[in-house]
């Protein structure tokens, strides 16, 4: 495939995802937010996480997705991971959408020391703070009102500190 023909087909799918006249019709979702709770499981420590996250959707076929999520300590590591995630939601039925997930992470773990006695419990720490990027995809179902349940599951991509993650959330909708 020629240059030319990869810019094209990148042009044409930059305008599917923005809008374009699906945008307006009268099942558009534009503006759409929700505020969610997850929980899931990360692989790098082999530990359950939780996610506080919020999306706004700008057309029909794209909404960005921040979240944070906290992986509790195992193995005497513990994380904060901040995502900003790109979706593209893919309707497969009247209540329920499929989508791709890529985005942009900052993950900061913290290795905790021994504990040097078990009566003063001291915990000394210390942490590496890294970029990396997220890939995965996720469902939705919607149901009648302002609920919506959905899961994902994704990679992240980071040096020396990456893993799988799944996770089921319950959202608010606005």
């Amino acid at each position: 495939m020629s240059l030319r023909a990869w810019i094209s087909a990148a042009a044409m799918c930059v305008a599917l995802i923005s809008g374009g006249p699906v945008a307006k019709s009268a099942n558009s979702y534009r503006g759409e937010k929700t505020v969610s709770l997850g929980v899931g499981y990360h692989s790098f420590n082999q530990s359950a996480l939780a996610e506080v996250g919020f999306t706004y959707r700008f057309s029909t076929y794209f909404r960005l997705a921040p979240s944070v999520q906290y992986v509790f300590r195992r193995h005497n590591e513990d994380a904060m991971q901040i995502n900003l995630n790109a979706e593209v939601p893919l309707p497969v039925a009247a209540r329920c959408d499929i989508y791709p997930l890529a985005g942009l992470c900052y993950t900061s773990w913290n290795h905790h020391g021994t504990l040097l006695n078990p009566d003063n419990n001291r915990d000394v720490g210390t942490r590496t703070s890294r970029l990396g990027i997220n890939a995965g995809a996720g469902f939705n179902i919607r149901f009648p009102g302002a609920l919506r349940l959905g899961a994902s599951a994704g990679y992240t991509f980071v040096k020396g500190y990456h893993g799988a993650f799944v996770v089921a959330r319950i959202a608010y909708a606005f």
